[in-house]
C-alpha cells in the first residue's frame, strides 16, 4: 500500500485501529525526505527519497502507547530503518527493509546489503532482531544463512 495519495494514513490508521496491531514496518511508502508525523493515537516515522517524490520510502507506524518503549529510531537511506523496543526480558530491534528488484544493477543490490549488513552488525548481541519487509531475495543453503528463519 502506497501512503503517496492524500489521506492513505488516515485510511491505514483506521484499518489498524480494527486489529489489535501495535507496530507496523511500511514499505513503498513515497514520502519525500524524512521525518516524524505525529498523529491522535499513532506516531509514524518515515524515511524517503531526496531525489524524487513518490518513490520507495520505509517506515514505521505505531501506537503511541508504545511510545513509552521507544529506545530509537534510525534511518539509512530510503530502504532501510530500524526501530529498538525495550522488552520486557530483552530489548528487540525491528529492522524494515526494502530490497533492490532484480532489474536493478548488481552495485546497487550489493550496496543495499551492505547496508543492512554494517546496520545489523550495530545491534547489540543480546538483542531480539527481526528483520521484516519486502527483500526481494532467495535464501539459499550458505553457512550465512543457517542462522536465519525467513
Amino acid at each position: 500500500m502506497t501512503l503517496f495519495k492524500p489521506g492513505k494514513l488516515q485510511e491505514l490508521m483506521d484499518e489498524i485501529a480494527k486489529t489489535q496491531i501495535e507496530i507496523l514496518a511500511l514499505q513503498e511508502v513515497r514520502w519525500p525526505s524524512k521525518g516524524q508525523t505525529n498523529k491522535k493515537d499513532y506516531l509514524f516515522y518515515y524515511s524517503g527519497t531526496k531525489e524524487k517524490t513518490g518513490q520507495a520510502g520505509t517506515g514505521f507506524l505505531f501506537m503511541k502507547k508504545m511510545q513509552k518503549h521507544l529506545i530509537n529510531f534510525e534511518l539509512r537511506k530510503e530502504k532501510l530503518c530500524k526501530i529498538r523496543i525495550k522488552g520486557k526480558y530483552k530489548n528487540i530491534t525491528l529492522i524494515n527493509a526494502y530490497a533492490p528488484t532484480k532489474d536493478k544493477t548488481e552495485e546497487i543490490k550489493e550496496q543495499f546489503y551492505d547496508d543492512l549488513q554494517s546496520m545489523v552488525d550495530k545491534i547489540p548481541k543480546s538483542d531480539l532482531t527481526i528483520i521484516l519487509g519486502d527483500v526481494n531475495a532467495k535464501l539459499g543453503k550458505e553457512p550465512a544463512y543457517q542462522k536465519i528463519t525467513g
